[in-house]
């Protein structure tokens, strides 16, 4: 009896140890840190058609052959270390074609090799996209990435831009395919966005045709950006309106060709005091909203100040002003 006794009080004892450390352990501040998590790091697999570069890493794994699991590098001569098959020149190879190679090199020591390549490193693509953008030069993009992703690398096109007069130009082929941004971005015709390849460039070209300009007794004359439905009472009011002595009663519009212009005489007063919108007429590329001192017109003084300016801003244009 004494020896149960004693079992007895001994296995109380250890249990209440046992609840003891239990409940220490549920104390704040006593539980076990958690195990961090392993993150796996997953890099973009290139396309089958990617060639093998400088410094490219690969992983190597041959079936039933443990021994010759290992990793690879393209080497600054091109050629990448093989157990047992050597040395193979791997620069400007597929992944297809350097297991080809691979397979028959170690075909002298084993029967029908299975080799399989997988990529641990490589050179991601790259494009220029030069001209109208607000970051033109070299960006890293990934593989299937298209000109939408291009021109937000780029940080957008600015407000200079011709987006119908974009280009595509592929670096595999030299092959130049006209790329209207205007009807991507803004008509959302998707077929413009066009898949990129590494080496590609995109230009964007300066606009230098939709321009309009406000001259004369306006508060600040000069060279306008055209945009859409831009009316000659939106050019004076961007040209800060007139000044005290201008007669908007004699505003003109200057179009066509300055040696034999068309002159269009309209009396934005008429629009101010009876809403004429006869008077407001829509503005074309290259228009001259002149708001003269007087009403009365001396087309003589117009057509140098028009002249003087234009070419001034032509001058300017080619000499990179």
């Amino acid at each position: 009896m004494r020896r149960i006794g004693v079992l007895v009080l001994v296995s109380l004892s250890l249990f209440a140890a046992c609840l003891a450390g239990g409940l220490a352990q549920d104390q704040p501040g006593q539980a076990p840190a958690p195990q961090p998590e392993t993150e796996t790091a997953v890099s973009q697999e290139p396309p089958p058609e990617y060639k093998l570069q400088l410094e490219d890493v690969m992983r190597m794994s041959v079936w039933g052959e443990p021994n010759l699991t290992v990793e690879l590098t393209v080497d600054p001569k091109g050629y990448t270390n093989i157990p047992l098959a050597g040395q193979i020149y791997a620069e400007g190879l597929t992944q297809q074609e350097l297991i080809g190679k691979i397979a028959k090199g170690l075909s002298g020591y084993l029967v029908e090799p299975k080799v399989q390549i997988a990529m641990v490193r490589f050179r991601m693509p790259k494009i220029h996209v030069l001209g109208q953008v607000n970051r033109p030069g070299v960006h890293e993009i990934k593989w299937g990435d298209r000109v939408m992703e291009a021109i937000a690398l780029a940080g957008s096109f600015m407000e200079t831009a011709y987006l119908e007069g974009a280009r595509l130009t592929h670096g595999s082929s030299n092959e130049s395919i006209p790329l209207d941004l205007r009807a991507l971005f803004y008509g959302g015709d998707m077929s413009k966005n066009l898949r990129l390849e590494d080496g590609d460039t995109i230009y964007i070209p300066e606009d230098t045709m939709n321009w309009y300009y406000v001259l004369g007794e306006v508060l600040r004359p000069g060279r306008y950006r055209l945009k859409e439905n831009v009316s000659v009472l939106d050019a004076i009011s961007n040209a800060a309106g007139p000044t005290q002595r201008g007669s908007l009663k004699g505003t003109c519009v200057i179009r066509g060709d300055l040696n034999n212009p068309q002159r269009i005489k309209l009396d934005m007063s008429k629009l101010i005091r009876s809403a004429d919108m006869a008077q407001n007429i829509k503005l074309q590329p290259g228009d001259v909203v002149y708001v003269p001192e007087t009403s009365k017109l001396d087309w003589g003084k117009i057509s140098s100040a028009v002249s003087a300016i234009i070419n001034s801003s032509y001058l300017f244009r080619v000499w990179g002003l």
